[in-house]
This record gives C-alpha cells, structure tokens and sequence, in this order.
C-alpha cells in the first residue's frame, strides 16, 4: 500500500505542476478504503510492474459501457485514468507493457478501444502514447467564467 500512496502522490505532484488551476497538490492520494473498493470492481484494474524487485509502475483504470441513443453510437471502451512510472525505471518498457496488459484486459470485456486524457503540455506523455498507437480526438476545452 506505501509503494502505491507513494507512486499516486508523485503522480499528483507532476499533475498539480502541469495543471495547477485544476489539481490540488495533496498527499492524501489514495487510502486503504479506496484501494479495496478498486480491487473489488471486476470494471476497474490496479496493476504494478516490478523491475529487479522493485514496484517502478502502476496502472488505474476502468472498463466503461456506454448505451446508444438515437443520436449516438453505443460503445466499450476502456480507460486509463493513471499510468505512473518511477523516473529511474523510464525507457525501460514498464509504460508499454502496463499499456499493453491494462488493453488485453479491456478488450477481454468488450472493450473495441483505450482512452485516456492528457494534458497539452505534457510532451512527454503525449510521445508515448503515440508510440503505442494512441491517436488525438477532439480537444477539450475551457474558458473561465469568473476571475
């Protein structure tokens, strides 16, 4: 559970770095409640990869079924909501094989496609996933409604 709290709090750190007017820097990233409440959903993964012993990664994330309406198209899809690696275990493939683990899974349920949010400014990020296949949608935008 430490290896966890500590992979999610750093996770917050760089997310509240990148996004700071959205991501409330905390340490209070994930507790013993919410790991169990994870573990016992068989629509949500919790994975760790090791490297000599070690947990250098982890990956969050969910299997979503969205119904059709007339207007739209019903859809399985599923989405990573966290994917953490330690920077000492980066270029090692630890983000490619928890990618690649957290889609058999995804599609073992249905799923025809991963999703994922990132922020515009992480450069980084947005390399990787496109050299796993990721391609960009639409974007999301905001406007500030008060000052």
């Amino acid at each position: 559970m430490d290896i966890l709290v500590r992979l999610f709090a750093a996770e917050n750190e760089h997310n509240s770095n990148l996004a700071p007017d959205v991501v409330r820097r905390t340490e209070d990233v994930l507790d013993e409640s919410e790991l169990q409440d994870i573990l016992s959903d068989d629509n949500q993964m919790l994975v760790v990869s090791e490297y000599k012993g070690k947990v250098v990664g982890t990956l969050l994330g969910r299997f979503t079924e969205v119904q059709g309406r007339r207007w739209t198209q019903s859809r399985s899809y599923g989405y990573i909501e966290e994917l953490i690696v330690t920077s000492e275990a980066r270029k090692l493939g630890v983000a490619t094989g928890l990618v690649s683990y957290f889609s058999e899974w995804a599609s073992s349920l249905g799923a025809s496609l991963a999703e994922l949010h990132v922020w515009s400014n992480n450069a980084g990020a947005i390399g990787f996933y496109d050299s796993v296949g990721f391609q960009p949608k639409p974007s999301l935008l905001s406007k500030e409604l008060r000052s």
